[in-house]
């Protein structure tokens, strides 16, 4: 192989810099990168060792490789965000002010932007890299509801508060919980349930005092 340096301010930078570079380049598969290289390489060559049509040849083999593996890359992508039509998703993104949040809901669409594919839920458009889960819809109903009944019960008075007057609050929570099956159930916080309980026996007794 014909020796090469590159050449910057008129003076030639380190070999092993740029064998290094070189490599990083192949290992990124860049493209575009791979290419400036290759140009660099014909520009600055030993004019009394020039690299023989051979090792061109295989310096855009190399760089085919590296094309074709990059659409095949893209194409894998392609299929993997497409597999999110349909499902429930939950994502984690920030706000406005920077505040990170979730949102949760069904993929409707999935648009390609220059930055990635983006998923349409909630008539947002979030990257599917911010994806943080995948459910089939039985599961997200279960999160569904079952986040329904714990905020329910986080509403309710303490158990210091309770009054006779809260008692149609609190039956309202248990018709919630008794219209679960018991797949939905088992989701539940036992620390959320215990408090349901609690104040079902404190609305008994004060009934009975």
């Amino acid at each position: 192989m014909a020796l090469i340096q590159e050449i910057k301010d008129g003076k030639v930078v380190n070999d092993q810099l740029t064998n290094n570079k070189k490599e990083e380049t192949k290992n990124n598969f860049d493209k575009d990168m791979f290419l400036q290289l290759l140009v660099a390489e014909m520009k600055y060559q030993d004019p009394l060792e020039p690299t023989t049509n051979t090792e061109y040849v295989s310096e855009l083999a190399n760089f085919s490789q590296i094309e074709a593996t990059q659409n095949v890359q893209s194409k894998m992508d392609e299929m993997t965000a497409s597999n999110y039509v349909g499902k429930y998703v939950i994502i984690n993104t920030t706000d406005s002010q920077g505040n990170q949040q979730y949102v949760s809901g069904k993929v409707d669409f999935l648009e390609k932007k220059d930055d990635g594919y983006y998923v349409s839920v909630n008539d947002g458009l979030y990257n599917i890299d911010k994806i943080e889960t995948v459910a089939d819809e039985r599961y997200y109903t279960a999160m569904l509801t079952t986040k329904s009944f714990e905020d329910a019960v986080a509403k309710l008075p303490t158990l210091q508060a309770l009054t006779l007057q809260d008692e149609e609050k609190v039956n309202a929570v248990r018709k919630l919980y008794d219209s679960m099956d018991e797949y939905q159930k088992q989701f539940i916080n036992k620390e959320s349930y215990d408090t349901l309980e609690s104040l079902e026996k404190r609305i008994s007794s004060l009934k009975e005092s």
